[in-house]
């Protein structure tokens, strides 16, 4: 085999950036047509909401443009009767509230249609949206947050941290909770600790979703030292900006 031959099927460390340049400029088509998309239903339901409230519409009028878009427009997607009035209420919500409009065109709309319909006041609403941008939820991983009332734990069940962990890291009180959904394991109720341990080695990807972007998986029964005692925790799940003894 020549030198410069690479086994088909098989990356080339060579051609890394040029893959690299080709991945961040399809992930930047693909949030520039959601951008688009999530705009022009902001400018439709804007405009349904206009003659609705001025009377010039009426509810049978949105009914007869589903009709119309659909006879006119064979091909167009997503512009059912319950969409459009989906979209007027997507409009209603978020106007004239800047804190959120720009997470808005960040998220799907399938994202946006489920923090809507499911979040009960905007306190809610911009809680999920801003935490399904900076943890880049799927939209399984949001419909599981949103049933677990993510939001209701982390307001009536705030973090418990010490004094010095608050003036050191600050930032530990948007990382740590009290409580953690782990249902996903699929214990019994009177499991033991080595069951615990077990499940979430082998659900280990699902437990970090569930802790936040923010930690890293370090071991399992990895040796710590406190003052001059010495415990092997299982498993050991660091924040990003903690350090072990003898880190650098």
């Amino acid at each position: 085999m020549n030198s410069t031959d690479v086994p088909s099927g098989t990356v080339d460390d060579r051609f890394s950036e040029v893959l690299a340049l080709i991945h961040s400029a399809r992930q930047q088509a693909v949030q520039a047509v959601n951008t688009r998309l999530i705009e022009l239903y902001w400018q439709v339901g804007a405009y349904i909401s206009r003659k609705l409230e001025m009377a010039e519409w009426g509810d049978a009028v949105v009914s007869q443009l589903a009709e119309h878009l659909a006879q006119t427009q064979p091909g167009l997607r997503g512009f059912t009767r319950r969409n459009l009035f989906r979209m007027r209420q997507f409009y209603e919500a978020y106007r004239g509230d800047e804190k959120v409009s720009a997470l808005l065109t960040q998220l799907p709309w399938t994202h946006n249609l489920l923090i809507l319909t499911q979040s009960k006041h905007p306190q809610e609403r911009e809680f999920y949206l801003r935490l399904a941008v900076q943890e880049k939820w799927s939209t399984r991983e949001l419909e599981r947050q949103l049933k677990a009332a993510l939001f209701e734990r982390s307001i009536t069940q705030p973090a418990k941290v010490s004094a010095v962990l608050r003036q050191t890291h600050p930032e530990a009180l948007e990382v740590f909770r009290d409580a953690y959904m782990i249902e996903f394991l699929g214990l019994p109720g009177g499991h033991a600790e080595t069951d615990l341990h077990l499940g979430l080695l082998a659900r280990l990807q699902e437990f970090l979703v569930e802790l936040g972007r923010d930690f890293c998986f370090v071991g399992s029964q990895y040796p710590l030292q406190v003052g001059r005692a010495g415990f092997c925790p299982r498993p050991v799940v660091l924040p990003s900006w903690a350090q072990l003894p003898g880190g650098d």
